[in-house]
């Protein structure tokens, strides 16, 4: 199962090939069709009842013929859609179009004198009023009710927003309202800390208060954001230990390998070990493997895959022998080329036995965790799932939390043209053989224990859980 899951991020531009010709909706369309009936591994699975496919296809047509530029992004959209895959989508230079539910829109303006704002608020009294700053952008934050709150532009890096434009509401309920960079809203809880930090959970996005900070101060706010966004080993009481890994992703290796190496007599000897996934997109497989011996037993039972031979993934495999060391041996890729061409258009078992599970053997650590908590919410995703899928194996590992993103039964996605100027295609290579027994897609992995909304600290709650 190594290395399957989720190559997307690497291949992002080098999966993409010379300028394509610009295209009408209808050609788009068109194109786009071709490529997902001949080239994703589930189209047969999810196309079972052929008339409502084919009318639904049909109809999306008739459309393209009256489509301006936005209305044909919304029916490529729609046909993705249809399949109901995280691992399939449609955009352009690189990134997904917005659902064809909550398209891409305008936001209110906030009625406000910007000058004056940002002299008068400095002697707000209120703990949310004020200044906020995050990654491009300056947003002042003013109570307009006695339960609500407006976050609104004071000057942004994007060239999508404008002063005064509203960015988020905040509710005294905890919950929020907040406009992604397209504009659609997304909504979810946040969290307040007396640093003078805001975090938005479900959008990943932390807030910084602006003010004058003592060198104390500012360092309990650095320490804060890393705990809230970045990689971290703690030990938070004598008992039990957290490590959060908030992303797989290949850029991330080498710090997730430091930090655990960094660590290992603290991992090995603490009685309790909580692993915080919240946010995890996944990335790949290899950024969990030196956590394997300290949560595991002897084994660990792999989902078999079968990926589909095209010669789109056969090009792609072949780039990426290219972005590897020089010393690196590309035997395996070689070996899987010459069985992808020998095999077009049907399905392959890299494995030639043909085994629906793969036995990986585990050298469990000498002195490891007693009890493991994994923590995980519904942004926990690809890589960081399939992490569940075989932690779950475990008897001493208990997942916490909420069902997971589900992106796990078509994986190895590329991003590859498809024949159009500017647009791409995010698609799967490999189909899970244990489907159509065990699906994960839409459902995600379910946890031991689910927090509902009433768990506002999560940490807390399994320390209480691990300890009492």
């Amino acid at each position: 199962m190594k290395k399957i899951l989720y190559l997307a991020a690497i291949l992002l531009t080098q999966s993409l090939h010379a300028q394509q010709p610009k295209c009408n909706c209808e050609q788009t369309l068109a194109k786009l069709i071709y490529k997902v009936e001949t080239e994703y591994p589930g189209f047969s699975a999810k196309t079972k009842d052929t008339f409502m496919y084919n009318g639904f296809k049909d109809n999306l047509t008739i459309e393209t013929k009256k489509a301006d530029e936005l209305a044909c992004q919304q029916i490529l959209k729609r046909y993705t859609d249809f399949f109901k895959d995280p691992h399939l989508w449609v955009g352009v230079n690189g990134a997904p179009f917005a659902s064809a539910n909550t398209p891409a829109g305008t936001v209110s303006s906030f009625e406000v004198d910007l000058n004056e704002f940002q002299n008068k608020v400095q002697y707000a009294e209120d703990k949310l009023e004020g200044i906020w700053t995050t990654d491009g952008y300056k947003i002042g934050i003013k109570k307009t009710s006695e339960n609500n709150y407006v976050g609104f532009i004071i000057s942004a890096d994007a060239a999508v927003w404008k002063p005064k434009e509203i960015k988020f509401k905040l509710f005294t309920n905890g919950n929020f309202e907040y406009a992604l960079r397209d504009k659609t809203l997304k909504s979810g809880s946040y969290q307040y800390d007396d640093a003078g930090i805001l975090f938005f959970d479900e959008v990943s996005v932390a807030l910084v208060k602006q003010g004058k900070k003592s060198k104390v101060e500012e360092a309990k706010v650095a320490e804060k954001l890393k705990e809230l966004e970045g990689f971290y080993f703690k030990q938070i009481t004598a008992k039990t230990a957290v490590l959060k890994l908030p992303s797989f992703e290949y850029q991330h290796l080498k710090e997730i390998d430091q930090l655990i190496e960094q660590n290992k007599t603290q991992i090995e000897n603490t009685e309790n070990l909580i692993i915080d996934l919240r946010g995890n997109p996944g990335g790949t497989t290899d950024a969990y493997k030196k956590l394997l011996p300290y949560i595991m037993g002897k084994n660990i039972r792999n989902s078999g895959a079968e990926f589909l031979a095209t010669q789109t993934y056969i090009d792609n495999l072949e780039r990426y022998k290219k972005t590897l060391d020089k010393n690196v041996s590309t035997a395996g890729t070689d070996k899987n080329i010459a069985t992808l061409k020998a095999n077009l258009g049907k399905f392959v078992n890299f494995n030639g036995d043909g085994e629906l599970v793969q036995i990986q053997e585990v050298m469990p650590a000498a002195k490891s965790p007693k009890n493991v908590v994994i923590l995980a919410n519904k942004r926990t995703g690809s890589s960081a799932e399939y992490f569940l899928f075989i932690a779950k194996q475990s008897k001493k590992v208990k997942l916490m939390g909420i069902p997971s993103y589900g992106a796990l039964d078509y994986g190895n996605a590329y991003l590859v043209d498809f024949g159009c100027a500017n647009y791409q295609i995010l698609m799967p290579t490999y189909r899970a053989l244990r489907l159509p027994d065990y699906p994960i897609d839409n459902i995600g992995i379910q946890p031991d224990v689910h927090l509902d909304k009433s768990v506002k600290d999560w940490i807390s709650f399994a320390v209480n859980y691990l300890e009492n």
